[in-house]
């Protein structure tokens, strides 16, 4: 069959060419698609070539505008944080663009800095910080316990003791306590808020004595210190102290003694004798002062330890009485009261006045008017009289039994006189050589002396009431040298171990009370003034008390303006009423004066060895200066032990009539000791001396 044999004829052909075929891939299209576009790939390559020279643009406009600041720090490894801007570190360098950024410099131990900085547009700068050390504490402990510590001279209290915030510094401590040997060293404070703890062992200033005493039982104190009962044993200071055996029955056993540190003494035994008797004194009118066997022992009322079976002569005197002598003798142990009554010695007065009708006051108490007849006890009495219209007069003056007197008042009208109210009364004026003087009108009583409780009080400063009625000027400072060359252009203070005293400011020295007086006299003459002291040859032989010409203080004007205040209180001390001063207030004797004055306040430094300029230190509250320290003081009054009274306030005293030493008054850059630093210290003389000057006054009605 066709068909058939086509395909067998096609069969092999069919094989052959089925094996040498191959498959083919074609191109899939799906439907639809035949017309899409290709999508592109995201360019990231290029974008970070982009950011990449971005960030380099930017990084080289700020290296191209930014100027290079150099932080110094002091310390040196303070930490540096500079913010409000981009800023760049290199090194010891920073890379800032100008403008203000806030610059904060820290370190352990400093006060940090936080301050503004500017950045301007100079091409190199520099800002240097020094940081401020933190304070630091100081640590002081001491065995025995509560020493006083002093820094810089300044008291800070007992120890154990932590002073905080101390300035880094050195400083000069000291350690002081009663009965041990002080310890003086410097103490370098490091600051940065570290603790600087000191440890000292005080070592003892003492030895110890055993006492024994016949009878036994007897009470053993040292310096007021009570060591129980004899036998017994007690602690001395190697530089003396008192010591005292007391016993109920027995007159008490003192004496000073001193011993080597470290030792042990043993003391003979003490015999106790048995008391003294006990006489009480007091008379009619009070205040006499009284003397046994010729002995000043102060005034009425008092008690008086007399020695047993013995005859002893007692005189009680008062200014304007009689006087009473009694011997008088008492057993063992007995005890009396003694009441004298004192016979007054009158005096007549005849007072007159011109013009008449004017008040008369007597001591300060109003009398009535002149003319005026009065019997008055024979002692001096200050006769005032006022008058409207007029100025007030006073005279001192002196009843004498038997004698009349007859003192006149001739008055000036405030016109003719500069008194207290008239505008011719300056309250400042100056002398013919310079001095400042200054007016005071007390017008007031207070009391002298001091009470016997006080420490350091001498027997010669009898507590005694004044009165000051009368107005005077005083000068604000001592006389200086250069004021005192123009009376004695050839004066010299010296000096004393190659330290001068003679510089025109420092006190003049070394000038006795006589040339004092005729120097306040030779002022009185420049000025056209009645003299005060009555001089013959260069002597003074007496005063003039109604004369207004220059003179030296009264003791009772001195002691108003040195130590009354205006409370009425009196002060103790220049610099108050606590010992020893803890500030620079007055020149005394101190450490700087240390080898120069044997005895020093070692706790105290004024900084002058020797005399200061005047005014150097503060002035009082009177606005005077060196009422206590500098130099001592020549007062007018002659020196007296036993200060006559009525019994009431002394008005306007000017001390005895007559007598062989001067009073001085107030301590010098040679005083260190307690007794005579204190104002109520009195001390007398009549020649010159290298620590003692003066100071002027007159008076002003």
């Amino acid at each position: 069959m066709p068909f058939s044999d086509s395909l067998d004829s096609d069969s092999p052909s069919s094989d052959s060419q089925d094996s040498d075929s191959s498959l083919e891939a074609i191109d899939f299209e799906p439907i639809g698609t035949a017309n899409a576009k290709p999508q592109g790939r995201f360019p990231l390559l290029p974008l970070a070539i982009a950011g990449v020279l971005l960030f380099s643009a930017l990084i080289l406009w700020f290296l191209l505008t930014s100027r290079t600041v150099s932080i110094n720090t002091e310390p040196e490894l303070a930490q540096i944080k500079i913010s409000g801007g981009l800023s760049f570190a290199l090194g010891g360098h920073h890379l800032l663009r100008p403008g203000q950024y806030r610059l904060q410099v820290s370190a352990d131990g400093y006060r940090s800095y936080n301050e503004a900085l500017l950045v301007t547009g100079e091409d190199n700068q520099s800002q240097s910080i020094q940081l401020l050390k933190l304070p630091g504490h100081l640590e002081i402990i001491t065995t025995p316990d509560k020493a006083s510590v002093f820094i810089n001279g300044e008291n800070k209290g007992l120890t154990p003791l932590t002073l905080a915030d101390l300035a880094p510094d050195t400083y000069q401590l000291q350690i002081t306590s009663p009965r041990y040997f002080g310890i003086e060293q410097a103490v370098d404070i490091e600051g940065l808020g570290h603790i600087t703890q000191l440890q000292f062992q005080l070592k003892p200033a003492w030895g110890k004595i055993s006492f024994r005493s016949e009878p036994p039982g007897a009470t053993i104190s040292v310096d007021g210190k009570n060591y129980g009962t004899t036998p017994g044993t007690a602690e001395v200071l190697a530089s003396g102290e008192q010591v005292e055996l007391s016993l109920l029955g027995y007159k008490a056993w003192q004496e000073t003694l001193k011993i080597g540190v470290g030792e042990n003494k043993e003391w003979p035994s003490v015999t106790l004798l048995p008391a003294d008797s006990e006489l009480q004194v007091a008379s009619v009118p009070a205040g006499a002062s009284i003397t046994l066997n010729g002995q000043y022992l102060g005034s009425t009322p008092t008690t008086l330890a007399l020695s047993p079976d013995t005859s002893h002569k007692l005189n009680v005197f008062l200014a304007g009485y009689e006087h009473s002598q009694t011997h008088i003798m008492l057993a063992r142990g007995e005890q009396k009261t003694l009441n004298i009554k004192l016979t007054v010695k009158l005096g007549r007065l005849n007072i007159t006045s011109k013009p008449t009708n004017a008040e008369l006051y007597v001591d300060g108490t109003l009398r009535g008017t002149t003319p005026m007849t009065l019997n008055l006890p024979a002692r001096p009495w200050r006769l005032e009289v006022h008058k409207s219209g007029y100025a007030p007069m006073s005279k001192l003056v002196s009843p004498k039994p038997g004698v009349q007197q007859a003192p006149h008042f001739a008055l000036n009208t405030t016109q003719q006189s500069g008194s207290p109210d008239s505008p011719a009364m300056s309250k400042l004026i100056t002398s013919p050589a310079g001095q400042t003087m200054k007016l005071f009108k007390p017008d007031s009583t207070f009391t002298m002396g001091a009470s016997r409780r006080e420490q350091g009080r001498r027997a010669n400063e009898i507590l005694h009431e004044v009165r000051l009625s009368r107005a005077f000027y005083l000068s604000t400072t001592e006389v200086s040298n250069a004021q005192f060359r123009k009376f004695d252009s050839q004066h010299s203070s010296t000096h004393v171990d190659g330290k001068t005293l003679d510089y025109l400011t420092q006190p003049v020295v070394n000038v006795n009370w006589t040339r004092a007086a005729l120097y306040c006299n030779w002022l009185s003459k420049q000025d056209k003034l009645t003299l005060f002291y009555i001089e013959k040859d260069d002597l003074i032989t007496g005063t003039n008390p109604e004369a207004q010409g220059y003179r030296l203080p009264t003791e009772a004007e001195w002691a108003w303006a040195a130590r009354r205040q205006s409370d009425g209180s009196m002060r103790k001390f220049p610099w108050g009423n606590q010992f020893p001063p803890t500030a620079k207030t007055t020149n005394i004797a101190d450490r700087s004066a240390a080898n120069i004055v044997p005895r020093t306040l070692n706790t105290y430094n004024d900084s002058q060895a020797v005399s200061a300029p005047v005014s150097t230190y503060p002035a009082n509250s009177k606005g005077l200066y060196d009422m206590g320290g500098n130099v001592a003081e020549w007062l007018n009054d002659y020196y007296s032990i036993a200060i006559a009274t009525s019994g009431s306030a002394a008005i306007d005293p000017t001390g005895p009539d007559t007598g062989e030493y001067r009073v001085i008054r107030g301590p010098s850059w040679r005083h260190g000791g307690l007794s005579e630093l204190r104002l109520s210290f009195r001390d007398y003389g009549i020649k010159a001396r290298d620590d003692l000057g003066f100071r002027l006054a007159r008076y002003a009605q």
